[in-house]
């Protein structure tokens, strides 16, 4: 898992990635974007690996695609 990995299909979405400064970034990158509901990353305990967080609220594609790892 070395790509950000964003799954927006349920209620509330999620965003998966290996490394947890990956996702710090993410979430400073949608501070920036004016996106502010969102949780802190944490351990994936479903997966058993890697960092998660959830999204409160839908992304555009145009954020997400705007983000460089």
């Amino acid at each position: 898992m070395s790509t950000l990995e964003v799954d927006q299909s349920g209620e509330i979405g999620h965003v998966h990635h290996a490394k947890r400064q990956v996702l710090l970034d993410f979430m400073n990158y949608l501070k920036a974007s004016g996106y502010l509901r969102f949780s802190y990353p944490m351990p994936n305990q479903e997966r058993g690996e890697g960092w998660m967080m959830f999204l409160y609220e839908p992304l555009s594609q145009e954020i997400i695609d705007g983000f460089e790892a």
